[in-house]
């Protein structure tokens, strides 16, 4: 992509990417979010992605009021695609993508601003929560970390090895949302969100760029609300016409690799991507078994007997190393190939965690 001439990046200003598809519900209240900052000196690109309700009407109508926002209309291509035109689009010296469900505390931007100003890190990354139905549900999400940091790259490398060994439970690279990327290092290095991804699109993103960082900055203040939905309403969970678009963590874990080799003994980091990849299929194992029914139940029996029989989830079975709540029938149900008993375990523990029958 050829970054446009008349986008000479602006000292100090901050551009919020907010990718809009069908979020009628809560939209506006992601907006007033970012149009109330402290932190004043922001643009708002609102990239509507096709949406087929009132997204747009809702976009326009807060653009006649407020000069910074601008609003692109596309048709639908995922948020990969819509960050990317907003990416493409942008003046600021850094760019926050911001989520059209999600909402970020008024002080957001001031503050990582500030951790900026007094690290010069090359991502300034926020804390955040998790708000369903407007009440929080985790008000502490990075445990990891208990105080704000800055981050080596030999703390980054530790961090990672913790994702790799519990990937639902080390968050710092699996969103792209709740932090100050630097638009320098981005556009002079071409990174992209990946378009032929519709899930974890965020972490390939993430390591692209974390190959040109030497440090980070770590704010343990919340800045960013995430919402969660019952029923499979993100595009992270549900199956749409393919149950394959929720299997994009293979790249993911190539792009980690890579990171990481640079760093660790290589056998090492080879086995615990493969952990990494089986943790990784039985997650979303699970959020696609969960939606199994009478009108899908052969072509999710046909894609689960596929996805056990692939050589690489069945070479990586030997590096799977349980621990703490980790699922231990389910690896032992893949080596047996055990197709339809997989999917009704996968079902069970589909209901228990995200309460669908």
């Amino acid at each position: 992509m050829d970054w446009k001439e008349s986008n000479i990046i602006t000292a100090d200003l901050v551009s919020i990417i907010v990718p809009v598809y069908n979020s009628q519900e809560y939209l506006s209240r992601c907006l007033e979010s970012a149009i109330d900052q402290s932190y004043k000196n922001i643009e708002i690109l609102l990239i509507n992605d096709g949406s087929t309700d009132n997204s747009g009407k809702i976009c326009d109508g807060h653009a006649i009021s407020d000069n910074r926002i601008r609003v692109i209309h596309t048709k639908n291509n995922g948020p990969a695609a819509a960050r990317n035109i907003g990416i493409d689009n942008s003046k600021g010296e850094f760019i926050f993508f911001l989520d059209s469900d999600d909402s970020i505390e008024k002080n957001a931007i001031h503050l990582l601003i500030e951790n900026y100003q007094q690290t010069k890190a090359d991502i300034i990354i926020g804390d955040f929560d998790k708000m369903k139905d407007d009440v929080i549900t985790n008000s502490e999400h990075n445990t990891y970390f208990t105080n704000s940091k800055l981050l080596t790259k030999q703390d980054i490398v530790d961090y990672i090895r913790c994702y790799l060994k519990k990937p639902n439970r080390f968050p710092l690279f699996v969103y792209s949302w709740g932090r100050l990327f630097k638009s320098s290092i981005i556009k002079n290095n071409n990174i992209l969100f990946a378009t032929g991804l519709r899930t974890f699109e965020d972490v390939v993103f993430n390591f692209d760029y974390l190959d040109y960082t030497n440090e980070i900055f770590f704010a343990k203040e919340v800045v960013y609300h995430h919402s969660i939905h019952d029923n499979y309403a993100s595009t992270a969970m549900r199956l749409l016409d393919d149950p394959e678009i929720l299997f994009g963590y293979p790249k993911a874990l190539i792009k980690t690799y890579h990171f990481l080799r640079h760093y660790c003994f290589d056998d090492a980091i080879k086995k615990e991507i493969g952990h990494a990849y089986v943790c990784y299929t039985i997650i979303q194992l699970v959020r696609t078994c969960g939606q199994i029914n009478n009108s899908n139940k052969n072509g999710i029996y046909k894609f689960v007997k596929n996805k056990i029989n692939n050589p690489t989830l069945r070479n990586n079975l030997q590096f799977y190393t349980p621990s703490g709540d980790d699922s231990k029938i389910l690896p032992i149900l893949m080596k047996l190939k055990l197709t339809w008993l997989i999917i009704w375990v996968c079902k069970y523990k589909a209901y228990k965690r995200y309460k669908k029958l």
